[in-house]
């Protein structure tokens, strides 16, 4: 099957879900658009596309505790499609995904897709390096690649209902409004990288050691920590520390397989 653009839609705090959707992009000789809303100035539901018969879509999101993030689902239910090809990448921590994939499935065909491929692929842990640290590797992103050319291949015929596992209803969001903010080091040399990349506008724009938003605003998606090039922000609090110890025993090994479903 042949199509006018590959378009890449993600949410990508900490460039997990970019990387497997651009080796996805990058392994179809095609016009690749990337429709990156990690951002809140990217994520206005009123700018979101719209995709023809002759698009193929390639949506890659996080995954939250089994579930697709909150802050995701306004603009992600914004797309439209006209019995677009779609594929659906779920991108976790080597935990579990849970009814993610399969809740990312139903949305996408409410809103005009045939969603024709599925896969659930594994990153590193938003809360330690120690959690699948090196992932995605050289060979999850040739997988992905080899991947999206089988979709390719089978012509736009829709994922028969059952194949992705996954729950329905969906397993609940859980857990109470986030209370954690990261902390600022001494080492921090202001160069605002961690407030230009924060998903929720929580840190300061004037000042990275100062916030813009209350904690419930704090996705705890790391980005800042991963991001800073000195090391200056971290998660300091006894309690993130005893969940992120929690962790890291529980699966932080052995690593998990990348999932496909055709």
């Amino acid at each position: 099957m042949e199509f006018k653009k590959v378009n890449l839609v993600y949410f990508s705090a900490t460039d997990v879900s970019k990387k497997y959707a651009q080796a996805m992009g990058k392994a179809l000789e095609t016009e690749v658009v990337e429709y990156n809303f990690t951002k809140p100035e990217n994520r206005d539901p009123a700018k979101a596309p719209a995709f023809g018969k002759d698009d193929l879509v390639i949506i890659a999101l996080p995954i939250y505790g089994g579930r697709i993030p909150t802050v995701c689902l306004e603009y992600v239910e914004a797309l439209k499609g006209d019995e677009t090809p779609c594929v659906v990448v779920g991108t976790y921590g080597n935990r579990h995904y849970d009814d993610a994939v399969v809740e990312m499935e139903d949305m996408m065909n409410a809103q005009g897709f045939v969603v024709v491929g599925g896969a659930a692929v594994i990153g590193r842990h938003s809360f330690s390096d120690q959690i699948a640290g090196h992932r995605p590797d050289a060979a999850d992103l040739e997988g992905a690649a080899e991947f999206i050319k089988l979709v390719v291949a089978k012509e736009g015929k829709k994922l028969p209902e059952g194949t992705i596992p996954g729950a329905r209803p969906y397993k609940e969001k859980g857990g109470a409004p986030n209370t954690l903010l990261p902390a600022t080091s001494d080492a921090c040399i202001g160069c605002m990288v961690c407030a230009d990349n924060c998903p929720n506008g929580v840190i300061s724009m004037d000042d990275p050691k100062l916030f813009a938003k209350d904690a419930s605003f704090c996705l705890k998606c790391n980005s800042c920590v991963v991001k800073c090039p000195v090391g200056a922000k971290e998660f300091t609090q006894e309690a993130f520390k005893k969940t992120q110890e929690f962790c890291i025993n529980a699966f932080g090994s052995p690593d998990k397989e990348n999932l496909y479903w055709l």
